[in-house]
Formats: structure tokens, sequence, C-alpha cells
């Protein structure tokens, strides 16, 4: 089975943009059916709503996984919990968080532990707190990816992949290969990663589709159409 386990869809909310992503999940599905995975996570900033949502698509897709959970916001960076389906408080501390996860009886994955973001804070070296660590992001660089398989490496933690998607272009650009339960197998380390760059074209679509949607909704408010 191929897997995206770091997808977006509208309902990943953005301080600045408003909706964080471009496409629903049921758009996210299709693309990923279109494209010959298995399955999905939707793991949607500090909500898990969209996983939800997508999850009763889903059943209209036969042998369609979906896996719920969210990326939560904790002090430390940000932790993507997998297998939840209610959402984490905000702003603990990430072994905090990671608590949580478990009572929820999900698991937590460090994602882009060494990316670069405006305004957002990653976990770095605090990624080996976590069960597993995403080794392959497709909207990083070389580089951060590098750094990220090299400590899991270290320290013999499970790996993962995504795509990071925010759209319906990037869905399937990256994931994990797996044979049974995802996320049993993720634990046991018996993954293989897939993935490719998300390519800059994409980035300045998603980019500029973002800030013209946010444009057009600033432009209605004003309006008093909302």
């Amino acid at each position: 089975m191929r897997i995206d386990l770091h997808v977006h869809s509208i309902y990943s909310r953005h301080w600045f943009f408003g909706y964080d992503s471009l496409n629903t999940p049921k758009e996210m599905i299709k693309a990923a059916i279109k494209r010959s995975l298995n399955g999905l996570a939707i793991t949607d900033h500090n909500t898990v709503k969209g996983s939800l949502v997508a999850k009763r698509i889903a059943k209209k897709y036969k042998d369609f996984i979906i896996i719920t959970g969210s990326e939560i916001k904790t002090k430390d960076g940000e932790v993507t919990a997998l297998g939840i389906k209610e959402n984490v408080p905000l702003g603990l501390s990430l072994e905090e968080t990671i608590e949580k996860i478990h009572d929820l009886g999900g698991i937590a994955i460090a994602p882009h532990p060494f990316g670069k973001y405006f305004f957002r804070k990653c976990v770095g070296e605090k990624a080996v707190n976590a069960d597993a660590i995403e080794v392959f992001n497709s909207t990083l660089t070389n580089n951060a990816n590098k750094r990220a398989l090299i400590l899991a490496q270290k320290f013999k933690k499970p790996k993962t992949a995504g795509s990071d998607a925010h759209s319906i272009r990037e869905v399937g650009n990256a994931g994990i290969i797996c044979n049974s339960n995802p996320i049993e197998d993720i634990l046991k380390g018996k993954v293989k990663i897939f993935g490719k760059y998300t390519s800059l074209i994409d980035i300045a679509y998603l980019t500029a589709r973002k800030f013209i949607r946010s444009a057009e909704w600033r432009i209605s408010r004003s309006r008093g159409y909302f």
C-alpha cells in the first residue's frame, strides 16, 4: 500500500491566508486515487475535523484508507498525530503533547524537524522524543531532509515521509509503502519511503492562489459581504 502521510485540506487555517489549503478532503482523496495511492493521512493544522470528514467520504471508495489526525502546534514546534479522532490542546510542551496523543490512542510524528518557516517553529533535535521522524518532506530542501534522516538513523527511530500537500497538485509526491496496518508498520520500522520534491512551479502556484483568495476574502469582508 502506498500512503501519503502528510496532507492538508481547507480545514487547515492560517493566520494570514485564512484557509491554508486550496482543496477539500474529497478533492484530495480523488487526487490520491488518480495517482494510484491507497490512502492518505489528513493532518490539518490543529484540528482533526478534516480527517474525520475524509474518513466518511472515503467509505464511498473501495479499499481507500484514511488515517485520521492533525498537525499540532506545541511550545517547541509542530508535531503530527496519527490515529487520533479528538483535538489535542495547543501550546503544550512537545512532551506533554505527545503524552496527550498517546492517551487518545495515536502516535506522534516529528514533521519537517529542520524546516525553516516564517512565524512557525520546528522541533529540531527534539524530534527524537516522537514515535517516528519524517525524514522526507516534499516541500523541504535536500539538506533539511538529510538532517532528519541522519537524526532518525542515529537514534534508531522509525521513519516516515509525506508530501505536505496543500493542494491536489502535490498529493502523492511522498509517502510510505507498507503491507498491512500503516501505524503498526511505522512503529515496527517496516515501511519503505518514496518521494520526490515538489516543483518550484507548484509551490509558486500554491502561494499565488492563496494570496489571491486571501485578497478576495478581505475585499468581500470590507464591502460587507461577510
